[in-house]
């Protein structure tokens, strides 16, 4: 699907709702991009670091979400990759369990949803 910009007093075609409507409903087997950053302070090994991180899509439920850390590879008592869950229609948790005690604990990279 490819966006194009919609030139302020035009007026609105078909297109351009069905372009609105593909970005916020996203159908089975498409997918969705992003970034995501998960940091915290962690005050005992174990510790759980969470986040929610919003979708796009408001209908449609994903059948799995991928991550992985290219932008930030885990530190300061990450020692994994963090875990993805609680999928919903709005989003989904990502998470990790810490290793140690620290006032940075982070890791960041991409995300992939499949719908």
């Amino acid at each position: 699907m490819a966006l194009y910009t919609v030139s302020t007093g035009n007026t609105i075609q078909a297109q351009d709702v069905n372009q609105v409507v593909n970005v916020l409903q996203r159908a089975s087997g498409q997918q969705e991009i992003g970034k995501y950053f998960l940091a915290g302070p962690t005050y005992a090994n174990g510790a759980l670091v969470s986040q929610y991180m919003s979708s796009i899509s408001r209908n449609t439920t994903p059948v799995s979400v991928s991550i992985d850390t290219a932008d930030q590879a885990p530190a300061g008592g990450m020692s994994t990759t963090p875990n993805t869950g609680n999928l919903t229609a709005n989003g989904f948790q990502v998470w990790t369990l810490t290793t140690t005690t620290n006032l940075n604990s982070r890791a960041a990279g991409n995300m992939t949803i499949q719908y």
